[in-house]
């Protein structure tokens, strides 16, 4: 079970990341880190149900753009 203190250092971690990207190409790359670091956490803690939604947003956004 994650507690709120978690939440707010992970939030505090992910934010100073994106802050540090130089352009959208890596503050994608974070986000898509920080999605799947959510997703593998969520399965340590027996919800893998994170991995499906993850997929499915990924592959609309690879649809709907051309792919």
């Amino acid at each position: 079970m994650t507690t709120p203190r978690q939440v707010q250092n992970r939030s505090k971690f992910w934010n100073a990341r994106v802050a540090e990207a130089q352009s959208d190409q890596e503050r994608a790359g974070v986000w898509y880190d920080a999605c799947r670091t959510l997703a593998r956490q969520a399965e340590r803690d027996g919800k893998p149900n994170l991995w499906p939604a993850l997929t499915k947003a990924l592959h609309d956004f690879y649809k709907n753009n051309g792919g």
